[in-house]
């Protein structure tokens, strides 16, 4: 199995100075219980592929060790291993394994203490140094992880990485993004700015990238729509009435863009604004009210008249692309009806 060759592993020893060199050298494996082995409520990786990997496990009978932390009530919890521990529990659900005890090397994390070039000290207490190695070893261990548990490990360990990189008498030069990119997370900059990206994603995008449904630089593209226009698109994808490529995406990125009704209402109000004040009373009570009113009835009326229409061209269009287009158009316009009555309720409720 490829393992990452990134520094957050080196980093974790480089710092944390508690144990002696000999020990470091020498890690003892112990053989524990699978019972007496807890899964890690930290733990945010999936448990995914158990079936292949008990088959592996079956056929060669090796399993490499798991490392786990011991418990004050003397039992043992998981901080890389919860795939090889399901895996051996199914084996002996089926009866396949008789096996009950696992290998396992035992670590005792302690706190990390990150003196900064202004003199503070940034703490990471047992818990947080618990999390930093489960990462660093789902990150050795895993070649393939989804969006969300790539999300994750960029959450949780971006504050390790500031404490590192403004850490005293060893402040590297250039940008804090290449640091952690290229340091921590043995990945390129542009690749971490791609995750980051990707977090704008609905969960039913993350979930159409993980299965292969879309690809990653096609979801990067629609990561700059709305929610609501993300699904929309999906949708399209998933029904093969659009073939979600990136060049298809960007050639509809600007009449997406474009359909701004802020900016069409401001270019057409010439045609459709009402031009009379209708009833004039001998006095106007509340002039701001009345011009706020009648800016809203405006504003609704043409959005109605271009959802309409929207709908109507949706319905006529032959082409399926153009059609599914129109249909995003009349979503977006219906979007923005109701928040223009939201806001119009918000603002007679407060009056």
């Amino acid at each position: 199995m490829k393992k990452h060759s990134g520094g957050l592993g080196n980093f974790l020893n480089a710092v944390t100075q508690t144990a002696e060199k000999n020990e470091v050298a020498e890690e003892k494996i112990i053989y524990v219980d699978i019972d007496e082995i807890e899964t890690n409520p930290q733990n945010f990786y999936g448990l995914r592929n158990i079936e292949e990997l008990a088959g592996l496990i079956s056929v060669s009978k090796l399993i490499e060790p798991l490392t786990v932390i011991k418990k004050s009530d003397g039992k043992y919890k998981l901080i890389s291993g919860h795939r090889r521990r399901a895996a051996v529990q199914k084996l002996l659900e089926d009866g396949i394994y008789t096996e009950r005890k696992l290998p396992c090397i035992v670590k005792t994390p302690e706190k990390i203490r990150i003196e900064q070039e202004n003199g503070d000290i940034i703490e990471f207490d047992e818990g947080a140094v618990e999390m930093l190695n489960l990462i660093a070893s789902n990150r050795g261990q895993r070649e393939e992880r989804t969006i969300e548990e790539k999300l994750q490990e960029v959450k949780y360990l971006e504050k390790f990485a500031r404490a590192l990189y403004n850490q005293k008498e060893k402040r590297r030069r250039g940008r804090f993004v290449n640091f952690f990119a290229e340091e921590i997370l043995n990945i390129s900059k542009s690749q971490l700015l791609r995750i980051n990206a990707l977090e704008k994603l609905t969960p039913k995008l993350k979930q159409a990238i993980d299965s292969g449904k879309i690809s990653e630089t096609a979801a990067l593209e629609i990561a700059t729509f709305s929610p609501q226009e993300q699904e929309i698109w999906l949708e399209k994808i998933l029904a093969g009435a659009v073939k979600g490529t990136v060049q298809e995406i960007q050639n509809l990125k600007k009449p997406i863009q474009k359909i701004s009704a802020e900016e069409n209402f401001v270019s057409m109000a010439e045609k459709n604004t009402v031009r009379q004040i209708k009833g004039v009373p001998e006095k106007i009570e509340d002039p701001q009210s009345e011009a706020e009113e009648w800016i809203y009835q405006e504003k609704l009326t043409f959005y109605q008249k271009m959802y309409a229409e929207a709908k109507r061209l949706s319905a006529a269009e032959s082409n399926e692309l153009k059609a599914a287009q129109w249909k995003i158009r009349a979503s977006v316009v219906q979007y923005n009806i109701e928040e223009l009555k939201l806001q119009h309720k918000k603002s007679n409720d407060n009056q």
